[in-house]
């Protein structure tokens, strides 16, 4: 075969193999992209040894910004409040992440649903035997809508408690523990700082006329609602003597 010719077929050759790499080239690159597919929870998050052990403050912040109120409104015979709460127990105990309505797909099996409120069920009775005789709207105002736990628990933090601590590791029943130290500490600095205000004042007032001396600045609720107490205890002391001279006879106080 003559040389030209046989160079002119490889030549050929080869261009073909190019404009087929090319092709394949160009038709991959305008193929449709799959669509994404978030999978659902495995179940093996109920196998042994990967059940729920705690209730985490973080997990109750999380239920309360999902459910949009506070967890003293928590419904134990509301499927939905039921729910979210195993769903923000598991997110903020796995490092896996799921939406709300992917992880329910798991909870229509009623084997893991069963398992999952059994764990729940032991938490809240554990936890119950250290809580005090109070509900948990105790812990935040009496007056409006119940207070937020996540409210609560920021306030702790902003005023010194560790972070890491409070979401993590401290338990629902030792938060009225911090508040009442919280609340403790806020009431010592309000009356000391009326305290040097007095002091400050002093030179300049007369003294005579402020017979209850810095509480005539100012008196603050809780003294107001210790007032009203010592108000209502010496009533009833007094209505209790009252009953017992009633009951007297004329003869014990004066001769036939």
């Amino acid at each position: 075969m003559d040389l030209s010719i046989f160079i002119f077929c490889a030549g050929v050759a080869l261009l073909i193999l190019v404009l087929i790499a090319v092709c394949d080239v160009s038709v991959e690159g305008h193929k449709r992209p799959a669509p994404p597919r978030i999978p659902c929870p495995p179940k093996l998050i109920m196998a042994p040894g990967m059940k729920y052990q705690r209730l985490t403050i973080k997990a109750i912040i999380r239920w309360e910004q999902l459910r949009e109120k506070s967890f003293s409104l928590m419904d134990y015979t509301d499927k939905e409040d039921i729910e979210s709460l195993l769903y923000v127990m598991y997110i903020t105990s796995d490092k896996s992440r799921y939406t709300f309505e992917v992880f329910r797909q798991v909870l229509t099996d009623e084997r893991f649903m069963n398992a999952m409120s059994s764990d729940l069920g032991r938490i809240m009775e554990i936890v119950d035997q250290f809580r005090k005789k109070t509900t948990v709207s105790d812990l935040g105002s009496t007056e409006g809508s119940p207070e937020y736990i996540g409210s609560i628990v920021s306030t702790l933090i902003m005023a010194g408690l560790d972070a890491h601590y409070a979401l993590n590791e401290m338990e629902l029943c030792d938060l009225p523990l911090y508040l009442e130290a919280y609340e403790r500490k806020r009431k010592e600095e309000m009356e000391g700082s009326r305290m040097w205000t007095y002091f400050t004042m002093l030179p300049h007032i007369d003294s005579r006329k402020m017979k209850n001396g810095a509480r005539d600045l100012i008196i603050f609720p809780w003294e107001e609602e210790e007032m009203r107490k010592e108000a209502e205890r010496a009533i009833r002391e007094d209505a209790a003597r009252f009953e017992e001279f009633m009951k007297t006879k004329k003869t014990d106080y004066y001769g036939r």
